[in-house]
């Protein structure tokens, strides 16, 4: 990316927005700011930005709900929620609803611009990257994507094939290993279904698009994740669901 990413900081506590901006004053970023989610918001409208850096506890409107508004606006823009040490649940409830990541406070400045590194692969990843996902030369039929890092395909017999992201790939880096459901395990639309271990020794976690039965999974990426991953359409495909609740998540996923 030749320009400066634009970050946006929002959080109630004017010493946080310090420190992020301190943190990052080297960096090839410009860094906004705001002390309410309502700015956040009024900022987003008057200058659209890369990546946006969240408190999760926040009065008027709490970092879920600004995430939220700010997913139905500018849907493929990464959200890094911030959170104390005892709302981590809530924090990893923020991963499903569509957050990149999360960090918990007190944040290093090594943590801080971690975070922010991967977020901004995922914007320069995405500024490149083809909109629509390849066709399966066997059917004809295209797949779907649903949020940023999951594609499905809907076979003949009604089994879902499920899949990753070649974008979100490119966030994670270097795989170490990769764990998934086993056949039979019963799947709930938002539960994990899919774990890698980066090099750096970072979890990443992927949620299920939809409820069902795992039928098979491919054993070829648990044996060789990183070379299996590299056509993650084809030879990289995770597992064969098939789904319990197809008709009514399928629409509650807007496809």
């Amino acid at each position: 990316m030749d320009r400066k990413l634009r970050i946006l900081v929002v959080d109630d506590e004017q010493i946080v927005l310090d420190s992020v901006k301190k943190h990052l004053r080297k960096d090839n970023v410009t860094v906004h700011t705001a002390l309410l989610a309502k700015e956040g918001l009024a900022a987003m409208d008057e200058e659209p930005m890369d990546i946006i850096l969240t408190d999760l506890m926040m009065p008027e409107i709490d970092g879920l709900e600004f995430m939220r508004i700010i997913k139905a606006k500018y849907p493929s823009v990464p959200i890094i929620m911030v959170t104390g040490y005892a709302t981590i649940n809530t924090a990893l409830q923020a991963t499903q609803l569509g957050a990149f990541d999360y960090i918990a406070k007190p944040f290093t400045k090594v943590e801080l611009k971690s975070v922010i590194k991967r977020a901004a692969e995922l914007v320069s990843v995405a500024g490149k990257a083809i909109t629509t996902a390849p066709e399966a030369a066997d059917t004809g039929r295209t797949f779907k994507t649903v949020g940023d890092n999951v594609w499905i395909k809907v076979e003949a017999d009604g089994v879902v094939i499920l899949g990753v992201e070649r974008a979100y790939l490119q966030t994670v880096g270097k795989i170490q290993s990769v764990y998934l459901p086993e056949q039979g395990d019963e799947l709930r639309q938002g539960g994990v279904y899919l774990q890698i271990i980066s090099s750096d020794l970072r979890s990443h976690t992927i949620m299920s698009p939809l409820s069902g039965t795992v039928m098979e999974i491919n054993y070829k990426v648990l044996d060789d994740p990183v070379s299996t991953l590299e056509d993650p359409y084809i030879e990289g495909w995770l597992i064969r669901l098939k789904p319990s609740r197809f008709e009514q998540e399928i629409e509650a996923l807007g496809l």
